[in-house]
């Protein structure tokens, strides 16, 4: 069995310590207080301010992944709407297309969108109101929107 050294008795001051081979040393002087590190405090405060700050960051990620996808669908019923009432005019300045209420879908290229249409008959000017309401599927909610003009004929003074 081997025997470790023993501690003797170091005079005020000194610090008694075991070399890497196993000897007795002594330092002279004082024990330095210990001066690098940081504190439990310090380390809990940085922490806090790190959590809210990524809190923050989270957050503002959230809304414009949110943001981003609602201007997609916008966009997108936007330029359904335009197409449509093109259609619309065309038909009605070729007199095909009568007063009433129409549905439908725009086919398997937007799926998830469908479409209402709203005519009325020409007033003394002649001129026919067009309601068209748009009806889009996104995030688990159905989302409306109205686009509404006038149809004036053509070759009008």
């Amino acid at each position: 069995m081997h025997k470790r050294p023993a501690l003797s008795a170091c005079p005020a001051g000194e610090v008694a310590g075991v070399t890497a081979r196993g000897r007795l040393a002594q330092r002279a002087g004082p024990v330095p207080p210990p001066t690098a590190g940081f504190t439990l405090v310090e380390v809990l405060v940085a922490t806090v301010i790190l959590a809210i700050g990524l809190l923050g960051a989270l957050t503002a990620f959230s809304t414009a992944s949110r943001v981003t996808g609602r201007s997609a669908q916008d966009t997108a019923v936007t330029l359904l709407a335009q197409e449509k009432l093109a259609d619309v005019m065309i038909d009605l300045q070729a007199g095909e297309l009568a007063s009433g209420v129409t549905s439908g879908d725009f086919g398997h290229d937007r799926p998830g969108y469908r479409w209402r249409l709203v005519v009325t008959p020409p007033d003394e000017y002649r001129v026919s109101r067009v309601r068209l309401t748009i009806y889009a599927r996104g995030a688990g909610r159905r989302h409306e929107t109205v686009f509404e003009t006038a149809v004036f004929p053509s070759g009008t003074e």
